[in-house]
């Protein structure tokens, strides 16, 4: 689970296979790729994250690469 701005969002990691990706809406670009950063890095996971919008709101998405 990864939280943000005080909202939790809950990632299904053991379904997060690679090729596949995740968005997470958020104001604060740093910090959510700060949280996700840390998350992976304990997961031992490879991704990459990159600051997109989708239906008009602004965030991250997170592409798993291996």
């Amino acid at each position: 689970m990864i939280e943000l701005h005080g909202i939790h969002f809950d990632i299904e990691w053991n379904k997060f296979e690679p090729h596949s990706s995740f968005f997470i809406p958020c104001l604060d670009i740093k910090e959510a790729k700060r949280v996700v950063t840390a998350e992976i890095k304990r997961r031992k996971v490879k991704v990459r994250i990159k600051t997109t919008t989708l239906d008009g709101i602004r965030g991250i998405r997170v592409w798993r690469v291996e």
